[in-house]
């Protein structure tokens, strides 16, 4: 990023029972000079592509003068709800406030199973400066991710599983060999001291232990 002051990129997902609020889009831009917020708003208006307005459209172009702020938004829809009664629509937009690199484009990914299309967002270095690799921003849906965490939680478990081994229930930390019960008193002494006085000292050896 060289010639732009530092880029704040926030993920958004706006649910569609919730109010856009002013006041959210105020303290979002208050985190950097450069900032874009870029995913799901649930905002629809007919600016970008929806056949009529939403409350959330239609505050969110009012805003866009009082906030002073960019919209974009792809020419092709981003959502095709599994509910053939629900319109296709373009909910999935950036927002750009302070940004001097310029808008190259903003296209959506077709193709996949799920029923929003991935969005990516092109820009490059601002006017006058060397050139260099464009950015390139990438918005999925929220579900994904969490189907993806649902397949990891799943194979971490699967090995805890396979690594559980039983154990009496008789055992007796007792029965240890006198080295580990020396490392169980050590460590039992040393996290107190490094919760009460955390040193680097303290904190160092409560983490060897």
């Amino acid at each position: 990023m060289t010639g732009h002051s530092t880029l704040v990129i926030v993920s958004i997902y706006l649910p569609s029972p919730k109010r856009l609020l002013r006041r959210d889009l105020r303290a979002l831009f208050v985190l950097g000079d450069a900032i874009i917020l870029f995913g799901d708003f649930n905002c629809k208006n007919i600016r970008w592509g929806y056949p009529s307005n939403n409350y959330n459209g239609i505050k969110l172009d009012e805003l866009e003068d009082r906030l002073d702020f960019g919209i974009i938004a792809p020419s092709t829809l981003t959502c095709f709800p599994h509910v053939v009664t629900h319109r296709p629509s373009t909910i999935d937009i950036a927002l750009t406030k302070g940004v001097a690199i310029n808008f190259n484009n903003i296209e959506t990914i077709h193709g996949l199973t799920s029923d929003h299309g991935p969005v990516i967002l092109k820009m490059g270095p601002p006017d006058g400066g060397r050139h260099i690799p464009v950015l390139k921003l990438l918005i999925g849906k929220e579900y994904e991710i969490d189907f993806a965490i649902g397949a990891l939680t799943n194979h971490v478990r699967t090995v805890i599983e396979e690594s559980e081994r039983e154990v009496a229930a008789s055992s007796d930390r007792r029965k240890f060999p006198p080295d580990i019960l020396d490392l169980i008193r050590a460590k039992n002494a040393a996290l107190p001291r490094a919760s009460a006085y955390p040193t680097p000292e303290y904190r160092s050896r409560a983490r060897a232990l």
